[in-house]
């Protein structure tokens, strides 16, 4: 009875910790810590000294005094920032309205100069060094997964076509293997998606195998859906910790053969009867090890705001297979896929701007908490490449051109040196009250937004 009941009472902590906390923290420290960082260390390499780095706000937690930084870890673990020798009210007092120094002007100690005296150009490199911390920091942990734990590839080639759609209409059908395109090979899915998205509007060939037989098709890529998707097999890849259907006792490898009484074919069918479905509750029959097994599995309901719907799911991954690659290629990939992931970062912002895109999308700390908590569940990769995303997205935020952030600070920066003359103590209060005020206003909404949802 007291093994069953200590057990009882500390499942559920350790999966908070483990889930949730642990996450969480490893997240934003981070991607705190190596924006930070970037600050620091080219503060260091200018001759700017750097008074103190801190993890979080308010009063330190651990401290720990290195030459002439003062290093400390904060209570309020939301944030970080560097204080560089000059960054103070009497600094800023002393050069207001002060012409800029002539470019090959040298202060006599320039080595120990703050951060106000340096060179125009060294404070833009010292702020934007942050940011682009954060961005590279993305690339690099990418190609680290990539290079140790390899890609996940979509590997079936046979096709499933919707009927009366363009594929079919130009004689691709169902259960037709892709071979080549554009007389490049094709070994998954993937390849093929690829090939697809560089000839947008343009032809392409596809050679297929159709009963055995070698077969030619062209097919004009249209920006629109061409109607055609792999066949997959209705089999779970992974399976998410504490998701419905790991909590109906599924597991990764197990093909689900009915839903309903209905037989289910492939991935597609499976996806659909569960997205469709209004029940509160599926009866799912599936294959483990040889073994017939069946259960009720009431379906998660979660908003998509890039469809703008509520769609059903249960927590289950489509099946495919490991592909391990070079480093050198997996330092390409992870490159492409960041910049893929800042330009559709920008996008969804500018569709959230103009509307297109519902603005309760913005999430603050509780929305990355529940995801690093979903990633955690999800596997140690997922939670890596969520790190990624959310590296990439505190980069890309704080160029933003709004005082107190530091885009802000870089646009001032080029404001004073093209008018060769420093902001005034009390203009740059005015922006520095504006651009504190805004993020105020962003934090509220967005966590307005975290506790809605």
């Amino acid at each position: 009875m007291l093994e069953l009941a200590t057990s009882g009472f500390w499942s559920p902590i350790a999966d908070f910790v483990i889930y949730l906390i642990l996450p969480f923290m490893l997240l934003l420290a981070f991607c705190i810590t190596i924006h930070e960082f970037g600050h620091f260390l080219f503060a260091k390499i200018f001759g700017i000294p750097v008074e103190k780095f801190s993890i979080g706000y308010g009063p330190p937690l651990i401290r720990a005094k290195i030459g002439e930084t003062d290093f400390r870890i904060a209570y309020f673990p939301l944030g970080g920032y560097i204080k560089m020798a000059g960054e103070d009210e009497g600094k800023i007092l002393k050069h207001d309205n002060e012409p800029l120094p002539e470019p090959k002007t040298k202060l006599p100690s320039e080595e120990k100069a703050g951060f106000y005296d340096a060179p125009i150009y060294k404070r833009i490199i010292v702020v934007a060094a942050g940011p682009m911390f954060n961005i590279v920091s993305a690339i690099i942990v990418m190609a680290f997964t990539f290079s140790i734990l390899g890609i996940a590839v979509d590997y079936s080639t046979t096709i499933e076509v919707e009927e009366n759609g363009y594929a079919a209409q130009v004689g691709f059908m169902s259960g037709d293997s892709v071979i080549s395109a554009n007389d490049i090979p094709i070994n998954n899915w993937d390849e093929f998606i690829e090939i697809l998205s560089k000839n947008i509007g343009d032809e392409i060939t596809v050679s297929i195998i159709r009963d055995g037989e070698e077969i030619t098709r062209a097919l004009r890529v249209v920006p629109d859906s061409l109607g055609l998707t792999n066949f997959v097999e209705p089999r779970a890849g992974a399976v998410k910790k504490g998701g419905p259907a790991h909590k109906a006792g599924m597991t990764a490898g197990d093909r689900v053969l009915t839903i309903d009484g209905c037989d289910v074919q492939s991935w597609s069918e499976m996806v659909n009867i569960v997205r469709n479905s209004k029940k509160p509750e599926l009866l799912f029959e599936w294959e483990h090890n040889g073994e017939t097994k069946t259960a009720y599995i009431a379906p998660e309901s979660d908003y998509d705001f890039r469809l703008n719907d509520t769609i059903r799911k249960v927590d289950i991954l489509k099946p495919h297979k490991r592909h391990f690659i070079s480093i050198l290629r997996a330092f390409r990939l992870s490159f492409t896929r960041t910049h893929n992931l800042i330009g559709l970062t920008l996008d969804m912002l500018y569709q959230m701007i103009t509307g297109k895109i519902s603005r309760k999308a913005l999430g603050g700390p509780i929305a990355i908490a529940k995801l690093s908590r979903e990633s955690a569940e999800w596997g140690f990769e997922f939670l890596l490449g969520l790190l990624a995303v959310i590296s990439v997205n505190l980069g890309l935020v704080n160029l933003f051109p709004i005082p107190a952030l530091d885009g802000g600070h870089i646009l001032i920066g080029i404001i004073e040196a093209v008018r060769r003359k420093r902001f005034s103590k009390k203009t740059i209060l005015i922006m520095q009250q504006i651009g504190y005020a805004l993020i105020l206003l962003l934090i509220l909404f967005v966590t307005f937004n975290d506790i809605t949802r």
